[in-house]
């Protein structure tokens, strides 16, 4: 699988990266958080996950060696560990990172917010667990189709660990067509899974893969002992509208499952990491499903 293109030099030059984002449907940015910051976080996760029981008896939390409690996303007895780990404010705080706003006001070229719902990946190793099959993330956030995604890994993710792939070029495709898949989401888009322009890295700590909506993506089988932890935060533009929840608006991921954000952020210094701004449209969703999706303009890509 080809290597992923590194865009930090070209950090502060918006104009290359807008056509790096409109040509391959990613940006990816080694290092561009501190290690220490993501280090931190991954050891307040790590010591939920202990606690849990999700890890490996004897191992030390750092070590992320999965224990045979550890479960796939969604499936029963995950939603204890998941809520304290969606009640930790360090967790929440990474969306809001000066060097993840600056980037999506970069691209967007006016000022952006971070979607309230952030989500804590966990996955324990295959193939007790199925990765998240590949997709594009417009059927589910729908809304505005410039809306970013930033995907950061919380602890180093060599292929082997399943780390995220981006089909480069793929946004060209449009809005493709989906059908039932196991693994978080329960959609596979379909394209081409065998295709040369795949591309993955092995990440370390303060990475972040940032793409667009219509770029199909997924993660790749856990072959190690080890849980792997990443995050996935979404970005749009103020102006921009976006989906309304079927739940309401601004809840948790997961939410009720999880319980909502009064719940979670009880003893917080401080919620604007999950508040969303006055005056942002939402407009109703609609089936994620559907056959046939018209695919809306975008700033970033011209689709053939």
């Amino acid at each position: 699988m080809k290597e992923l293109t590194d865009s930090s030099g070209a950090l502060t030059d918006a104009a290359v990266l807008r056509s790096r984002l409109a040509q391959d449907g990613y940006l990816f940015f080694r290092g561009l958080l501190p290690a220490d910051v993501i280090g931190d976080v991954r050891d307040r996760l790590a010591r939920i996950l202990s606690d849990s029981n999700w890890l490996a008896p004897g191992t030390r939390p750092a070590e992320l060696i999965a224990s045979e409690r550890a479960v796939e996303e969604g499936s029963a007895g995950f939603f204890g560990a998941y809520t304290a780990i969606q009640s930790t404010q360090a967790f929440h705080e990474l969306a809001v990172r000066p060097e993840l706003l600056t980037l999506a006001a970069r691209l967007l070229g006016e000022e952006a917010f971070a979607h309230p719902a952030h989500i804590c990946r966990i996955a324990p190793p295959s193939p007790g667990a199925n990765p998240t099959p590949i997709h594009q993330d417009y059927r589910f956030i729908q809304g505005c189709v410039d809306t970013l995604t930033t995907w950061l890994p919380l602890s180093a993710a060599p292929p082997e660990i399943g780390g995220l792939r981006v089909f480069a070029g793929s946004p060209r495709l449009g809005v493709l067509p989906v059908k039932a898949s196991d693994g978080p989401g329960m959609m596979r888009a379909a394209a081409d899974e065998n295709h040369p322009e795949w591309r993955t890295t092995s990440y370390q700590p303060g990475d972040v893969l940032l793409f667009g909506s219509l770029t199909v993506h997924g993660a790749m089988p856990n072959r190690t002992k080890q849980l792997r932890l990443s995050a996935d935060f979404r970005y749009q533009a103020v102006t921009a509208p976006m989906a309304r929840d079927l739940l309401g608006t601004g809840k948790p991921h997961y939410h009720p499952d999880v319980p909502d954000f009064p719940t979670l952020t009880r003893g917080w210094t401080s919620t604007e990491s999950i508040e969303v701004p006055a005056g942002v449209n939402f407009v109703d969703r609609w089936d994620p499903r559907l056959a046939e999706v018209p695919t809306p303009p975008s700033r970033f890509t011209a689709i053939r």
